[in-house]
């Protein structure tokens, strides 16, 4: 497990999210990319996305919010410990 998978993984097992409002927490560039490569496919799970939308002055946009499932904790739990 590399340290960038590390990172993802602690912070999700703490029942936080991720989104690019926060990415610098777990120092990736792109955090979108990163979740699929390094936590969905190794591990055969889907996080739990939630769009968020947003409009100011000079547009609008969106972005999600990646959220560990309840039902994927063992497997990233027990992925973690092993590495540890």
């Amino acid at each position: 497990m590399s340290a960038i998978e590390k990172r993802i993984s602690r912070h999700l097992l703490a029942g936080k999210e991720l989104s690019i409002k926060n990415m610098y927490v777990v120092r990736v560039s792109n955090i979108s990319r990163e979740i699929r490569r390094r936590i969905e496919i190794p591990l055969n799970i889907e996080l739990d996305r939630k769009k968020i939308e947003w409009k100011d002055n000079f547009g609008s946009g969106y972005y999600f919010e990646y959220r560990l499932k309840q039902s994927d904790f063992p497997k990233v739990l027990e992925l973690y410990k092993r590495e540890i």
